[in-house]
């Protein structure tokens, strides 16, 4: 008689031209005593009239990209290398991914997290602190006034009240570019290892020498409180945060946690759980990115996507995910050892409305190259009017009155990419995102 076993295993490969996440899968056959092992690779989430993620040909299939930005439509990718074909470093692309060229960074092998700041582009090493690169990492000026000698960063941030920087020694917070850093880490504190500031509160995962624990501070550091598991927040080490609107988002370290994501709409004062990363197992989450009213989270099970704000979770494929980066309609996933791969983001969003019924004001177009038109529908009697634009990461860039019925308001000087449009007034507070592109 035939006794089967099945255990899957995701990788990825090429199928009738298409590349898509497929399941190895090996079953083991027992027939007489004799073990035969067929291995049988099966092609799921693939089909001809719907290609899904495909990888890039242009960048190593084995590389690795931990980290990755969007600089006026330059990708800028870090990688540690592989044993294959590829050294350890930068490496940009100006057409989308399809060509590459190599950067000599002399960071070492840890340059991530990158961000950047307008043009600027920063980066986080493992052990020789943060730099900044005015001309897209060709050169590199050091920024560590006031860190730790060989200081390893683990998260870096900008908001509009400055720079913070994660890492073993604590957290360090700077007011002038990243020129000079002060130490606000909680007394004791061994290692901060992500951060997140929404209004006046900073959130940071501390450990020490006895403890871990999640804090928030409403005074730049200088007092911290604890953020008690009762709150919902049952997870003490806290890998990554992320900010959209006024949520803030949580995702748990997979080595030392749950490996799931908490949301909370208050500040940090209640969270709930999130639901369906843990489809395939435990899992690692690595990095959010929004889209519209998608959020997206890198795992080492794969892209998830969000329409619920976080609270439920689904599997878009891309194994072994760990940075993404949006250029126009493209989402793009950086794997370990994987390569990169991309995906249109209409084949997993709702379609982008640039106007929504229940808004008493209408934004257009979306995308946009260098103008928006903001139309008021409604609220005929709104007060002082004023519009504002944000990054993704939630820093202040612009900021205007609006007239009453039409304004134009010129975003020709803004990068491509993604911003929120907030508006305010005596009677609203609305906020939508836009594409520039």
């Amino acid at each position: 008689m035939y006794k089967i076993s099945v255990i899957s295993y995701c990788r990825w490969q090429d199928v009738m031209g298409y590349k898509c996440k497929t399941d190895y899968w090996y079953q083991q056959v027992e027939f007489m005593n004799k073990q035969i092992i067929f291995i049988a690779i099966l092609a799921c989430i693939c089909s001809i009239g719907n290609a899904q993620w495909q990888q890039l040909a242009g960048y190593s299939a084995n590389g690795n990209a931990s980290s990755m930005v969007v600089i006026n439509d330059t990708m800028i990718v870090s990688s540690t290398g592989n044993v294959y074909d590829m050294t350890p470093g930068l490496f940009t692309s100006t057409n989308h991914g399809v060509t590459w060229s190599a950067k000599n960074t002399n960071l070492g092998t840890g340059a991530s997290p990158l961000i950047t700041d307008g043009g600027y582009l920063y980066a986080g090493t493992w052990g020789q602190g943060v730099y900044l690169s005015t001309d897209k990492g060709n050169t590199w000026i050091e920024k560590n006034n006031g860190l730790p000698s060989s200081f390893p960063v683990l998260d870096l941030i900008i908001h509009n009240t400055g720079f913070y920087a994660c890492g073993t020694g604590g957290i360090f917070h700077s007011t002038d570019n990243a020129t000079t850093w002060e130490d606000i880490s909680l007394a004791g504190t061994v290692q901060a290892a992500s951060v997140i500031v929404a209004g006046d509160t900073i959130i940071s995962g501390f450990v020490s020498q006895t403890v871990a624990g999640v804090y928030k501070s409403d005074d730049d550091g200088a007092f911290w409180t604890l953020i008690d598991p009762s709150s919902g927040l049952t997870d003490t080490r806290i890998r990554k945060f992320a900010l959209d609107y006024s949520r803030i988002f949580a995702a748990s370290d997979g080595d030392l946690g749950t490996g799931n994501v908490y949301v909370s709409t208050d500040n940090g004062i209640s969270w709930t759980a999130g639901n369906g990363l843990d489809d395939q197992g435990h899992n690692y989450p690595h990095k959010f990115i929004a889209y519209n009213k998608t959020i997206f989270l890198a795992t080492a099970n794969g892209v998830y996507k969000s329409n619920d704000y976080g609270l439920n979770w689904m599997n878009t494929g891309c194994m072994n995910a760990m940075s993404l980066a949006i250029i126009g309609d493209t989402l793009f996933a950086g794997t370990g050892y994987h390569g990169i791969w991309k995906r249109r983001l209409s084949e997993m969003v709702e379609s982008i409305e640039d106007i929504k019924e229940n808004r008493g004001w209408v934004g257009y177009p979306n995308p946009a190259s260098d103008k928006i038109t903001i139309r008021f529908k409604k609220y005929p009697s709104v007060e002082n009017p004023m519009v504002s634009i944000y990054n993704i990461q939630g820093k202040l860039l612009f900021q205007q009155p609006l007239k009453k019925d039409i304004t134009e308001l010129d975003v020709s000087g803004l990068e491509g990419g993604v911003y929120l449009l907030k508006l305010t007034s005596n009677k609203i507070t609305e906020v939508t995102r836009f594409v520039l592109e």
